[in-house]
């Protein structure tokens, strides 16, 4: 009787250690991959006041984290990662003066030889355009995990911030066949004002004025804008599976929420040429206007990235 009860202590003791070890302290490597839905957590106005639309796109996200945990369930991380957010938004805007933009003064270089001064001004219509933007990322967080059927199965939590650097910030205005610009001078003469190649008047495409369809297209509007340094609150929990002693498998749901605005300023959504609109202009409608993108003018107003999604991962034992 004696010999079958210290069989079963040792047995239970094999047991218990077992499970300590797979559930114990240590330190962990993680590999991730997420995705999921991702917005910049911004809204589009016109000039008019009319509110535009703005599209969350599919995001992903990489991670290479390093776990230390000081009790079998309690512990805390840091690493590396990279999060990928897609959105689109369209602004209606309009050919009518409450959707003008006024860029500047400029000096006409006319056929006669007489350089007459007129002030540029622009108007846009149906303007699509997408988003990229890349963020470099060094989480802090707060773990939890426990082990249960004989230690095959777990869960794991994870609470913290991270600090997000945009490192790829891209925009592009689509192709769309309802896209439209505006270009037109407006010249003072006495007591006459005309405002040439405006909306309903007749275009002057040798003096770079009239409508120009399509100028996502057309004119190549795409490029880079800035964005500001951010952070954000991250949430995990999810499942842990175990493949052998020295590695896991984990799926779970997770949650980042941009805390602070990363927009940099509000500048102009468009703007004229630096020096000159002609003669580059000229039988060019809108060569050298400056599309700046919806992100740092003030037509947003504010940007807060939000993504949310299934999180994949391998953790290795160190």
């Amino acid at each position: 009787m004696k010999r079958k009860t210290m069989i079963t202590v040792c047995c239970l003791a094999i047991w218990v250690g077992n499970i300590m070890a797979q559930d114990g302290k240590g330190s962990y490597a993680l590999v991730s991959l997420n995705t999921g839905l991702s917005t910049l957590g911004f809204k589009v106005t016109g000039l008019d006041g009319v509110a535009g639309s703005v599209t969350s796109g599919v995001g992903i996200g990489v991670g290479i984290k390093y776990n230390y945990y000081f009790t079998s369930h309690w512990g805390i991380g840091t690493g590396i990662g990279l999060s990928v957010y897609n959105s689109s938004a369209t602004l209606k805007g309009g050919m009518d003066d409450k959707n003008r933009y006024l860029l500047g003064p400029y000096m006409d270089d006319d056929n006669s030889g007489l350089p007459k001064a007129f002030e540029l001004r622009a108007r846009v219509e149906n303007i699509k355009e997408k988003q990229n933007i890349q963020l470099f990322e060094i989480p802090l967080a707060l773990q939890y995990q426990t082990r249960f059927s004989y230690g095959k199965w777990g869960a794991y939590g994870s609470l913290g911030v991270k600090f997000q650097l945009p490192i790829v910030k891209k925009f592009n205005v689509a192709s769309h066949a309802d896209g439209r610009l505006n270009v037109s001078g407006y010249y003072t003469d006495g007591s006459q004002n005309f405002d040439m190649g405006a909306p309903g008047t007749l275009p002057l495409p040798d003096h770079g004025f009239g409508t120009v369809d399509n100028p996502g297209k057309t004119l190549k509007w795409k490029g880079d804008t800035t964005l500001k340094t951010g952070m954000a609150g991250t949430l995990e929990a999810g499942v842990i599976s175990r493949l052998n002693d020295e590695s896991d498998f984990l799926i779970g749901a997770y949650l980042d929420y941009g805390f602070n605005d990363i927009k940099d300023s509000n500048i102009p959504l468009i703007e004229g040429p630096a020096e000159s609109y002609h003669p580059a202009a000229n039988d060019n409608i809108g060569k050298g206007i400056v599309y700046n993108g919806l992100l740092n003018t003030s037509l947003t107003d504010r940007i807060k990235p939000l993504s949310f999604g299934i999180k994949l991962g391998i953790r290795f034992k160190l």
